[in-house]
């Protein structure tokens, strides 16, 4: 396997979902027969380890970023197929120095199709930093007018650091054009095509109190397949939607009203 596609996932500001895509996107991939690897950067809120419901692994990024560590024994396969490294909570571990960054990425693409990056909000040096280690940029974002002016920030700081942006990423839509930007407002806003909008759904809390991704909890949740086109377009697949997805929604729903 030659060297894979190191993509970060990035927004202007925190709450977009950056974590909870970069761990279903990655699942979701890895259905699709890639395989997958997701890095932790975000080194002063780290959440990657809780949505993988993995909170013990003894050896984190930054471990490997001071030389106390190699980028295998950081590394742990999760119950889905996905290959993940996670971030320390500690309050020393927040500001890490990552001049290292790039090679423990480039190290984690050698032997996986896509290194999926988790980064911090923001426009930092330490951001811009963790930018410049990342091959592409998928830009995370909300339909509200502060997210967007985020966004298009972040964007701006992708172009001056001549790194390419894949396209934007809407994510948490409820489809009320009457409460939230809609596509073509959010591409006025941001200079950037919308990639996907992916809707908000209260089944991501159920899934993360369950320890399962979202893709794997429910194949048949609308947030779910608009993740699988996703994840096809990125890889240049074909994906094909479960047949009668209304009906089986439809027949879900009523076996969890009938359970409670």
């Amino acid at each position: 396997m030659g060297k894979g596609r190191v993509i970060g996932l990035i927004s202007g500001k925190g709450g977009v979902g950056k974590t909870t895509l970069s761990v279903n996107l990655g699942v979701a991939l890895q259905q699709m027969g890639q395989e997958v690897t997701v890095v932790d950067a975000d080194f002063a809120a780290s959440n990657l380890g809780v949505y993988l419901g993995r909170y013990d692994h003894p050896v984190k990024i930054q471990d490997v970023l001071e030389d106390e560590a190699d980028v295998e024994s950081a590394m742990f396969r999760h119950q889905s197929g996905l290959k993940a490294i996670t971030s320390g909570n500690e309050i020393n571990q927040v500001e890490p120095d990552t001049s290292a960054l790039k090679d423990i990425l480039f190290e984690a693409s050698k032997n996986s199709d896509y290194v999926l990056v988790d980064c911090p909000p923001g426009l930092d040096s330490n951001v811009e930093e963790i930018i410049k280690a990342c091959d592409e940029l998928l830009i995370i974002t909300t339909p509200t007018q502060t997210a967007g002016i985020n966004a298009a920030q972040i964007i701006e700081k992708c172009k001056e650091l001549k790194k390419p942006v894949l396209g934007t990423v809407v994510n948490k839509v409820e489809g009320r054009p009457d409460k939230e930007l809609v596509e073509r407002e959010v591409e006025m806003m941001t200079e950037c095509h919308v990639l996907s909008q992916i809707a908000y759904d209260s089944e991501f809390k159920e899934s993360l109190f369950e320890n399962m991704p979202l893709v794997l909890f429910n194949e048949y949740n609308e947030a779910v397949i608009q993740i699988n086109e996703l994840a096809a377009e990125l890889a240049g697949l074909q994906y094909e939607k479960p047949s009668f997805v209304d009906l089986k929604r439809k027949f879900r729903w009523l076996k969890k009203t009938l359970s409670r």
